[in-house]
């Protein structure tokens, strides 16, 4: 059985993933942490290090690691330090820095002043091209609204200072990048960059906004499947 580790984005529930997971056969052992409720330091590296911890207690075979948004920075940062952990790499929505992203640091403010409250509704908000359910919505919600504050601030902070674009040459595992097209934060052109900085990366562009494996599981999963391919492949 494939063990898939799945990183959420920051305020994103790791339920994003559920669709994805249902869709999966059995040969798919999908395990979605809550890294910002759980993690014992949220900057990217204390995050990938609390993963890779995990992984090598458990003592299994390297495995197919998904990162979503902030989650793909924590995942690009694991299979760079990591790489006897990880067997194949899907990023998603995601990018090896913060330039061009938008209001980031503005988002830091707002909530370094008024907290989460005024900023996860219209965060989560724009994370769809296609709308979740209104049960959906509101697990989400609940959950970006009882993340901890600090959480969100050591990893945004962390993040807006990393730039691991020198480092993508380095990877030699299997990768796969899968993108929204009607994502309003991250580009396609920032997408098409990324994989070609990458060896071998595979691009799957989707007709999603910011979160693929809500809006379309079922493209998200053929891409799955074929990057559990290619690790079989070598």
């Amino acid at each position: 059985m494939r063990t898939v580790v799945a990183l959420p984005g920051t305020f994103c529930s790791p339920v994003i993933y559920d669709r994805v997971r249902l869709l999966l056969d059995e040969r798919f052992d999908v395990r979605a942490p809550s890294w910002m409720t759980d993690a014992p330091s949220c900057t990217l590296d204390g995050v990938a290090g609390w993963v890779a911890d995990r992984l090598a207690a458990d003592g299994s075979d390297p495995v197919l690691l998904i990162g979503h948004s902030t989650g793909g920075a924590i995942a690009l940062r694991l299979a760079l330090s990591r790489p006897d952990l990880v067997g194949g790499l899907m990023l998603i929505n995601t990018g090896p820095h913060m330039r061009g992203h938008g209001d980031v640091t503005a988002l830091i403010a707002g909530m370094e002043r008024d907290g989460t409250s005024r900023v996860v509704g219209p965060v989560l908000d724009r994370s769809f091209h296609h709308a979740p359910t209104p049960e959906d919505r509101q697990r989400l919600l609940d959950y970006a609204l009882e993340a901890p504050l600090g959480s969100a601030l050591e990893v945004l902070r962390s993040q807006r200072a990393a730039d691991l674009t020198p480092d993508l040459p380095a990877l030699r595992m299997p990768v796969s990048i899968v993108h929204g097209r009607f994502d309003p934060v991250r580009t396609v052109e920032a997408a098409r960059d990324m994989a070609a900085a990458i060896p071998g990366a595979g691009l799957h562009l989707v007709d999603s906004g910011h979160s693929p494996m809500y809006e379309t599981p079922g493209a998200v999963v053929a891409a799955i499947e074929e990057l559990d391919g290619r690790m079989d492949r070598r």
